[in-house]
Protein backbone atom coordinates (compact mmCIF):
# COMPACT_ATOMS: atom_id res chain seq x y z
CA UNK A 1 0.00 0.00 0.00
CA UNK A 2 1.28 3.69 -0.87
CA UNK A 3 2.67 5.77 2.30
CA UNK A 4 0.26 8.86 2.78
CA UNK A 5 1.93 12.38 2.93
CA UNK A 6 -0.34 14.94 3.74
CA UNK A 7 0.83 19.16 2.51
CA UNK A 8 1.01 21.77 4.85
CA UNK A 9 -1.97 23.42 3.46
CA UNK A 10 -4.22 20.47 3.37
CA UNK A 11 -3.07 20.16 6.73
CA UNK A 12 -4.30 23.81 7.60
CA UNK A 13 -7.53 22.47 5.32
CA UNK A 14 -8.74 20.06 7.21
CA UNK A 15 -8.26 21.75 10.80
CA UNK A 16 -10.03 24.42 9.59
CA UNK A 17 -12.95 22.28 8.32
CA UNK A 18 -12.92 20.42 11.74
CA UNK A 19 -13.04 23.56 13.52
CA UNK A 20 -15.96 24.86 11.79
CA UNK A 21 -17.69 21.45 11.71
CA UNK A 22 -17.62 21.97 15.77
CA UNK A 23 -18.14 25.57 16.17
CA UNK A 24 -21.33 24.99 13.90
CA UNK A 25 -22.60 21.54 14.33
CA UNK A 26 -20.82 20.08 17.63
CA UNK A 27 -18.21 18.22 18.50
CA UNK A 28 -19.79 14.56 17.44
CA UNK A 29 -20.40 16.39 14.06
CA UNK A 30 -16.40 17.20 14.23
CA UNK A 31 -15.64 13.69 15.08
CA UNK A 32 -17.74 12.51 12.28
CA UNK A 33 -16.25 14.52 9.56
CA UNK A 34 -12.60 13.37 11.00
CA UNK A 35 -13.89 9.48 10.67
CA UNK A 36 -15.03 10.19 6.95
CA UNK A 37 -11.80 12.03 6.01
CA UNK A 38 -9.36 9.65 7.81
CA UNK A 39 -12.03 7.06 5.69
CA UNK A 40 -11.17 8.78 2.18
CA UNK A 41 -7.24 9.32 3.20
CA UNK A 42 -7.57 5.09 3.77
CA UNK A 43 -9.47 4.16 0.08
CA UNK A 44 -6.90 6.38 -1.84
CA UNK A 45 -3.83 4.72 -0.37
CA UNK A 46 -5.62 1.34 -1.18
CA UNK A 47 -6.45 2.42 -4.94
CA UNK A 48 -5.36 6.44 -5.91
CA UNK A 49 -6.54 5.93 -9.84
CA UNK A 50 -10.56 4.01 -8.33
CA UNK A 51 -12.97 4.93 -10.71
CA UNK A 52 -15.19 7.16 -8.16
CA UNK A 53 -12.36 9.74 -8.66
CA UNK A 54 -11.50 12.21 -11.21
CA UNK A 55 -9.27 14.32 -12.78
CA UNK A 56 -8.97 17.58 -11.37
CA UNK A 57 -8.01 19.18 -15.32
CA UNK A 58 -4.82 20.72 -13.90
CA UNK A 59 -1.67 18.41 -14.33
CA UNK A 60 -1.60 15.19 -12.75
CA UNK A 61 -4.21 16.30 -10.04
CA UNK A 62 -7.05 14.15 -9.05
CA UNK A 63 -10.31 14.79 -7.24
CA UNK A 64 -11.96 12.66 -4.81
CA UNK A 65 -15.62 13.72 -3.46
CA UNK A 66 -15.83 12.88 0.51
CA UNK A 67 -19.88 12.09 -0.83
CA UNK A 68 -18.22 8.88 -1.99
CA UNK A 69 -17.25 7.30 0.84
CA UNK A 70 -19.77 8.89 2.98
CA UNK A 71 -22.42 6.42 1.14
CA UNK A 72 -20.52 3.67 2.75
CA UNK A 73 -20.68 5.15 6.70
CA UNK A 74 -24.05 4.59 8.60
CA UNK A 75 -25.87 5.35 11.26
CA UNK A 76 -24.16 7.49 13.81
CA UNK A 77 -21.24 7.53 11.73
CA UNK A 78 -22.53 9.17 8.96
CA UNK A 79 -21.77 12.56 7.39
CA UNK A 80 -25.16 13.67 4.86
CA UNK A 81 -24.06 15.16 1.96
CA UNK A 82 -20.50 16.62 2.24
CA UNK A 83 -19.52 19.22 0.15
CA UNK A 84 -15.39 18.71 0.24
CA UNK A 85 -13.46 16.98 -2.56
CA UNK A 86 -9.72 16.30 -1.90
CA UNK A 87 -7.04 17.26 -4.07
CA UNK A 88 -4.60 14.91 -4.46
CA UNK A 89 -1.68 12.88 -6.61
CA UNK A 90 -0.19 9.89 -6.73
CA UNK A 91 3.09 7.61 -8.15
CA UNK A 92 4.04 4.00 -6.90
CA UNK A 93 5.06 4.64 -4.15
CA UNK A 94 2.93 7.42 -2.33
CA UNK A 95 -0.85 9.46 -2.07
CA UNK A 96 0.12 13.15 -1.76
CA UNK A 97 -2.99 14.85 -0.13
CA UNK A 98 -2.67 18.82 -1.80
CA UNK A 99 -5.78 20.06 -0.63
CA UNK A 100 -9.03 19.51 0.93
CA UNK A 101 -11.66 22.16 -0.77
CA UNK A 102 -15.17 22.93 -0.61
CA UNK A 103 -17.04 22.18 -3.92
CA UNK A 104 -18.50 25.67 -4.04
CA UNK A 105 -14.63 27.48 -4.16
CA UNK A 106 -12.77 28.36 -7.36
CA UNK A 107 -11.85 25.22 -7.70
CA UNK A 108 -9.67 25.92 -10.85
CA UNK A 109 -7.81 28.99 -8.56
CA UNK A 110 -6.97 26.34 -5.88
CA UNK A 111 -5.55 23.60 -7.82
CA UNK A 112 -3.85 25.66 -10.06
CA UNK A 113 -1.72 26.57 -6.83
CA UNK A 114 -2.06 23.59 -5.58
CA UNK A 115 -0.58 21.84 -8.79
CA UNK A 116 2.26 23.96 -8.52
CA UNK A 117 3.27 23.58 -4.81
CA UNK A 118 6.19 21.82 -4.25
CA UNK A 119 5.86 18.57 -2.59
CA UNK A 120 8.56 18.72 0.04
CA UNK A 121 5.94 21.02 1.45
CA UNK A 122 4.27 18.20 3.39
Amino acid sequence: MRRLEIARKARRDIDHLLWESQKLHGPRAAERYQRLISVAFSDLRSDPACPTSRPGEIGDLRLYALRVPARRLKGADRVSAPPHVVAYRFDDDRVMILRLLHEAMDLPDHLRLAASAEDGEA
